[in-house]
């Protein structure tokens, strides 16, 4: 009775369930990668200038790491001792993608270290309360995921002032180095065909540009509107995802570990699928029941 308890508290909460699995499961991959990409550290930064980073990536050191990670991982999922558990995850995450920018590699993967601080946080402060708890570590998660976008507008707007969106034009050397970057990687001589076109049309549309640029940073600059409710955080998670699929295409940057977090948390795709199913199920549970009547 105690085992069947404890798993229908696990999959009680369709939503926090069909966030954290893919949650978890991305990170991890992420982390995997991160992990054997047999970095060192030439230019330690942030924690790998306190301690030294390398023993974890010496001998045994990533097998042991990465044995750590998964058992943290099948913990989380298991909703055991999450106070301690998210806090562990947070650790381990900071630290090895720390390492990944001791390398002057900066793929913006703090934000799922930062997930999972927020998710401790909410555990440390609710965990007592179910009911607060079910509301903080879903809100506390969006709210992590707001901030980074938020200061990502401020860092905008205190190097360039109000004149980034209208400085726009300069994007196109942007958009070439992108696109010649790919190019010089896999040889794909579409991409410098494409570089081509891009940089034509955006020099032959400068105010779309400047319009397009500065609803993107409205866009960020506001992002601590998604914070107020999930249907608040599902508006701007699709605008948000629309701003990220826009600069892949013009600029061919796609950011994956920093879009993955802010779909899975502001969106939640799974649970909106979840639910879904379930409407259809409801629906056509109805209508058999009238054809038997």
């Amino acid at each position: 009775m105690k085992i069947a308890s404890f798993f229908k508290s696990i999959f009680e909460d369709k939503e926090w369930l069909c966030l954290k699995i893919p949650f978890i499961y991305f990170w991890i991959g992420f982390f995997r990668i991160c992990l054997y990409k047999g970095y060192t550290t030439p230019i330690p930064e942030g924690i790998c200038k306190l301690i030294n980073c390398n023993l974890f990536l010496d001998g045994v050191g990533p097998n042991i790491t990465i044995t750590l990670a998964f058992m943290l991982s099948i913990a989380y999922v298991l909703e055991f001792k999450m106070k301690w558990i998210t806090l562990g995850l947070f650790l381990l995450s900071v630290m090895v993608f720390t390492i990944e920018e001791s390398n002057a590699i900066f793929n913006r993967n703090g934000t799922f270290s930062f997930l999972f601080l927020a998710q401790s946080f909410a555990y440390w402060f609710n965990e007592s309360n179910s009911t607060k708890l079910k509301y903080s570590r879903i809100q506390y998660s969006i709210q992590a995921v707001a901030v980074g976008y938020f200061l990502s507008a401020c860092s905008k707007l205190i190097d360039s002032g109000l004149s980034w969106a209208t400085d726009g034009y300069r994007i196109t050397l942007q958009v070439l180095k992108s696109f010649n970057y790919e190019y010089y990687n896999n040889l794909d001589y579409s991409k410098i065909i494409k570089s081509t076109e891009v940089v034509q049309f955006l020099n032959g549309a400068q105010d779309i540009l400047i319009i397009l640029l500065s609803v993107s940073l409205i866009l960020e600059f506001f992002a601590l509107t998604a914070a107020i409710n999930k249907k608040y955080a599902r508006f701007y998670g699709v605008a948000l995802l629309a701003m990220h699929l826009g600069i892949f295409y013009f600029m061919d940057i796609l950011i994956f570990s920093f879009i993955f977090p802010m779909v899975i948390v502001l969106i939640n795709p799974f649970f909106l699928i979840v639910r879904l199913i379930q409407i259809i199920i409801k629906k056509l549970g109805i209508h058999s029941m009238l054809k038997i009547s």
